[in-house]
Formats: C-alpha cells, structure tokens, sequence
C-alpha cells in the first residue's frame, strides 16, 4: 500500500542528512546563528531584518514569500498576529538522553524502538536513540514537585527498569505537551508550517509526517507561482487542505496521550499471585486494544483527503469513504491520496510520476483526447506527464480511466475522456487560475457504454 517504509530515525541525523544535502543545492543559502528580527511586505515581496546573533549585526533580504518553519514558539507566527487555540499544559514531560553501555542485552524482551514500562513507582518509555549506546528515557506521570535533573536522572532510569549499571546522563530537557492550531496560517505572502501552526502531543509519531507534508503542500503551489502557472486560489489552498488533516491528527494524538503508562496501570500489577496474574491480563488485554490507535495507524499517516479544497475537482454524487486510522482504504476519488501499486518490473508507480502533473491512463483505444490535454497542458505552461499503464492492479485501483495526479501525488481530476476546454478548463482550475467548477464524472460502468 505505500512505497516506503516507516523510518525510526532520531531528529539529529535527519538534520544531519539534510543539511548536507542543502549544502549541494547552488540556489539555497543556509544561515546558522542567524534569527528573523522582522519584516514589513508590500504586494511585490517582503523585506527581512536579520540578526547574527554571534556579531550582533544585522542584514536585509529581499524575498518573494516567507514560510515561518520556527516550531512551536514561532516567531514568524507573532508577527504576522496568529494566536494559537486549543488545550494548553496538558502535561509536563521530560526527555532524558544517556549513554548506557550493555543496557541492550541486560534485559530478556528482545530488540524494539520503544519500551513501555507500566509500574506504579516510575511509569516511562525508554529506547535506543541510534546504533551504539545512546538512549532516551521518558518518566511520565511524575509527581508535581518532583524534578528531573542531570544528577537524579540515573536513580530514576534504575527504578524505572530495575537494571543497575553506571548511567551516563547526557542532556535533560523539559517540555509540556499542547493541543493548539494557529488561527491563520497565512498573512498575504506569509505562511506557517509544522509546528509553528499547529502542536499535538507525540504520541503516535504524527508530527514529523503532519511537517514534512505541510512543506510538500505548500513547496509545490510556491514553486508553481514563482514560475507564472500557478494561480491566487492555489496558495489560498494551502490552509483549507492542510487544517482538516491536522484537526484529525490533534484529536488523535490527544487521545493517545490520555493512554500513557501512569493511566495504565492497576494496583496489584506486580502481585505474584493468581491475583496479580488476573491484573496483569486484565491490562494486556487494554494495552492491545487501547494502543492501536497510535502504534497501528496507517489509515492516519495516509488517509489525508483535500476533498474541500478549491483546485481539487468535486465529485457530487459521490460520498467520501470512511476514515480509519487502524486501516488505510486506498481511493482513486479527487483529493485522496494517489492510491500505489508495485510494478512487475519491480519498481514502485509513484517512481513514474513526472515532477509535475501526471495523467495516468488506463488501456483505451482512442488517444485523441490524452493528445488535447498535452496541448493544453504546453499552452498554460503546466509541467505535464502521460503515464499509460496496463497493469491489473493499477487498473483495479484507479476507477477511472484517466486520473490526474498532482506534484504531492494527490489526485486532482479524474475522468473518462479529458473534457473540451469550453466544458471545463481542468489545468486552470488545479492550479488554482479560476475558481472551483462542480461537475458529475461518470462512473466506470456508464463510461463501457460511452
């Protein structure tokens, strides 16, 4: 159902990898120590004030738009006058970091990314950061006046598993877990991403893939305007696509948190006894079926739908399918995601996508109008591919014969012939240069009789 599988990577390698490769793009300039100060914009582009925080000095740019990817305490989202709404405080955690040498083999439950330890004493998580002995410890239900620090960390870490070796407490850091959404994530040729937009607890691993597609989102429709195909309505677009997925995933994620190993456990836990037993299959028979939701959540991670946005096509008579975090229901509809299938030569589809829009088009005989939407295409500038496949999985997966694809491989438009431009303009409607129009697509059955 997808092309890649799931990564269990800690956040500095990612920052590591790509920062090596932004450092191979000739267009883009990275700054380190440098911090955003302020900005006034017109309807040409927007002047930046900076600071290097090393000299003190400061500097301008001139650029097109700004994206604020400042996390949580953004700046870029002070200043354009966004407030975040929602449950704030909603508990106190600590992220603990040490180096443990033979902690892997000192306990019997084999190798895994995360270990819940559910006891009444010091419920937590703990795992391997990276290969080699670096871990992370995370106590959760700690009482008010309790405090972690570098000095009491490692007796904590001991009660927790019960393992005594000579813990070495690199960092602890304290953070507070939120359930917030920026009001606006946009202010004329200002945007918000990732957690400066939008904060959810952790639990379920959401908010790396809710950041990474927000910049998707967002990348492609500034990359279309900055380059003249692209229309108003696209980058308006923006929020209306990416605020229903992010609502779902705060409530998800909130949910989860309300799961944690403090809430799990039962007094008579540990009991060795025919009591304690009952205790703890009572608990395991909770941790299966209340944990789904945020270690089996492939309907989450891949049922974002844009059904409501303006340059996706609406389907009238046409209801979306249900979501389900636990199971993920593949839709050639507009607005879901493109649904992937393995080829038989071993490669993925979404390979064989163009960098731009992608037509794919089941086996017909007449080609007349798949040469109409190339000409089409190559008179509004949109960068445009035809993909033909006669594959039994592609075919059964994709109702309609043809199914356009966009940059974020979501689907813009499907339909059984491309329409005449007097009908309906698709490329100016799914770059977002005329408004949304709505029409009925004919299903699969009254396209054999077409």
């Amino acid at each position: 159902m997808y092309s890649e599988h799931a990564q269990w990577t800690p956040q500095y390698t990612v920052e590591r990898v790509m920062r090596e490769h932004i450092e191979t793009i000739e267009c883009v300039q990275a700054r380190s120590a440098c911090e955003l100060q302020s900005f006034t914009q017109n309807d040409s582009g927007v002047a930046v004030t900076l600071v290097d925080l090393r000299t003190g000095l400061t500097s301008e740019v001139e650029t097109q738009y700004i994206v604020g990817c400042d996390g949580a305490s953004s700046v870029v989202r002070d200043l354009i006058g966004s407030r975040l709404e929602g449950a704030f405080g909603l508990s106190r955690n600590y992220n603990v970091v040490f180096r443990a040498p033979g902690l892997a083999a000192a306990h019997s439950h084999g190798q895994a990314i995360m270990y819940w330890q559910i006891n009444g004493e010091v419920p937590s998580h703990i795992g391997p950061m990276d290969a080699g002995d670096l871990w992370f410890f995370m106590p959760t239900g700690l009482a008010p006046d309790v405090k972690v620090t570098k000095e009491n960390a490692g007796d904590l870490i001991r009660r927790a598993t019960g393992i005594d070796l000579p813990f070495e407490v690199i960092s602890v850091d304290e953070w507070t877990a939120h359930r917030a959404v920026a009001d606006k994530y946009r202010a004329q040729r200002v945007f918000l991403a990732g957690d400066a937009c939008h904060l959810h607890p952790p639990y379920g691993g959401f908010g790396m893939n809710m950041g990474i597609a927000d910049a998707v989102d967002l990348g492609w429709k500034l990359a279309a305007v900055l380059r003249g195909w692209g229309g108003a309505a696209l980058l308006q677009s923006y929020e209306l696509e990416r605020r229903p997925v992010h609502m779902h995933v705060l409530k998800e994620a909130s949910q989860n948190h309300s799961k944690v190993g403090a809430a799990l456990f039962e007094c008579g836990l540990e009991d060795e006894s025919e009591d304690g037993e009952l205790v703890r299959n009572r608990v395991g028979q909770r941790i299966n079926a209340e944990k789904l939701s945020e270690f089996y959540t492939l309907g989450t991670i891949l049922g974002d739908r844009y059904l409501d946005s303006p340059v996706v096509q609406k389907l009238l008579d046409r209801d979306a399918p249900p979501r389900d975090f636990l199971n993920y229901i593949p839709s050639s509809m507009p607005g879901a995601r493109a649904p992937h299938a393995w080829l038989h030569d071993g490669s993925s589809l979404f390979d064989h996508f163009g960098r731009g829009f992608t037509l794919l088009v089941r086996p017909a005989e007449d080609h007349g109008d798949i040469d109409a939407a190339v000409l089409h295409a190559e008179r509004q500038g949109v960068p445009f591919s035809v993909l033909r496949l006669d594959n039994p999985a592609v075919n059964c997966l994709y109702e309609h014969r043809l199914t356009l694809i966009r940059p974020d491989q979501h689907i813009a438009w499907v339909g059984n012939k491309w329409p005449k431009s007097s009908e309906l303009d698709v490329f100016a409607m799914v770059t977002g240069r005329s408004s949304r129009i709505n029409v009925r697509v004919p299903n699969s059955e009254e396209s054999i009789h077409e």
